[in-house]
């Protein structure tokens, strides 16, 4: 009975030991989760009518830039730099000579050339006295030619009478032939005159082209401007052979020049319809504490792959001088005016066209158009948007939160 009732009476008190424990616990509290407020600026919606500005970045660049090469060599297959007259960023003259070419067989050839049309313009003086002669000429041949033939008549006449003999009936036979053949022959010259002339004009035509070619091949021995400019880049130097259609220098028109400058997508549809209503849009760049006056004049022709926006080129108006082809620059474009604007500071944007505004102590998100950019009087730069979830009086929060999202309670800061 013993090892029966013993367990049981342990087990018994064991189970009365833990109720007792489990009602006098003591009992646990509720802990009450407080939602975290954060602090934060806001801006009063006052929609405004103003002017936006956009911040661009472009390049200066050139539709006039020349790139200067070797002509075509028809003696040798290359020509030696013999001067440089210029160097790298100096500014030349319209015609000026810029580079040399060593030029000793372009005037032998030149002189070949002279040579041979002076020849051909002495042949044709030459035919053309010749022709004068057989002109006059032919008139006498004819008359040796009567005379011969009474002669003959003569000896016919007396090998007749037996007081001739037959060899000098047959002398002035040949004599009459002879004289036929002289006045055949002057009388083809005449004819085939202007055939010959004809055949002359064309060789001394060709002759006069290749030495005009020789000469133009002089000439272009001597690289000159071809207009007034920047020199960008000297490719040679003195004693380099060169071949033909090798690049020489490049330069480009400081009258000419402008920006091509990116405009992103979301500011297309303004630059765009400016330009459809002949709007002119000016821009200003500051380079050593100097302005730089730019003016919008036309869009790009077509959109390069994997591009954010469209070009934009922009001529140069006021300061020329303090560009270089190539050179980056931070443009500041100043776009038509814009009503119901709200100018806001880059921390209250999220994203590109996120903002949030207070309501009933939280955050709500508006979605905005960016209408451009704006420096206040102090320097400080604005962002413009425009929405019709806005409304006067709204306030925007102004404060950037990394956690920002619909519904995130928020208290302002107290001033």
């Amino acid at each position: 009975m013993k090892k029966i009732v013993l367990p049981l009476l342990i087990l018994a008190v064991s189970i009365a030991v833990v109720v007792y424990l489990v009602k006098t616990r003591p009992e646990k509290k509720t802990i009450a989760v407080k939602e975290h407020t954060w602090t934060v600026t806001t801006q009063t919606v006052v929609p405004t009518t103003i002017s936006p500005s956009l911040s661009l970045y472009g390049r200066v660049e050139s539709p006039r830039t020349s790139t200067l090469r070797s002509p075509t060599f028809s003696l040798n297959g290359n020509g030696e730099v013999v001067e440089l007259a210029v160097l790298e960023g100096q500014i030349v003259k319209a015609k000026q000579i810029l580079l040399r070419l060593d030029d000793r067989d372009s005037q032998l050839n030149l002189q070949q050339r002279e040579a041979d049309v002076a020849d051909i313009e002495a042949q044709l003086e030459s035919e053309a006295l010749q022709h004068q002669n057989n002109i006059a000429s032919v008139g006498h041949e004819e008359t040796l030619l009567k005379l011969v033939q009474k002669s003959v008549d003569r000896a016919t006449e007396l090998e007749k009478r037996k007081l001739g003999s037959a060899s000098a009936a047959d002398e002035t036979q040949q004599a009459i032939e002879r004289q036929h053949l002289n006045l055949n022959a002057r009388r083809t010259q005449i004819k085939t005159y202007d055939a010959k002339i004809k055949q002359l004009q064309a060789r001394l035509q060709r002759a006069v082209a290749l030495r005009d070619a020789a000469k133009l091949e002089l000439e272009r021995m001597q690289i000159k401007s071809p207009f007034s400019g920047t020199v960008a880049k000297v490719e040679v130097a003195v004693g380099d052979r060169v071949r033909s259609g090798d690049a020489l220098l490049t330069l480009y028109d400081n009258a000419a020049l402008e920006v091509r400058a990116q405009i992103p997508l979301r500011y297309q549809a303004i630059v765009l319809n400016s330009l459809a209503k002949k709007q002119s849009l000016s821009a200003e760049v500051i380079i050593a504490e100097h302005p730089v006056r730019l003016r919008l004049t036309r869009i790009a022709g077509q959109i390069n792959k994997d591009s954010g926006g469209i070009d934009g080129l922009f001529t140069v108006e006021k300061g020329q001088e303090l560009l270089r082809l190539g050179q980056l620059l931070n443009l500041t474009v100043n776009l038509p005016d814009a009503t119901e604007i709200i100018a806001l500071p880059f921390e209250a944007v999220y994203g590109t066209n996120r903002i949030y505004k207070l309501q009933d102590d939280r955050m709500q998100g508006v979605s905005v158009e960016r209408i451009g950019e704006k420096i206040g009087v102090a320097g400080e730069s604005h962002i413009l948007v425009r929405s019709v979830e806005l409304k006067p009086g709204d306030k925007i929060i102004t404060t950037q939160l990394p956690n920002a999202m619909d519904g995130l309670k928020v208290q302002v800061l107290s001033h």
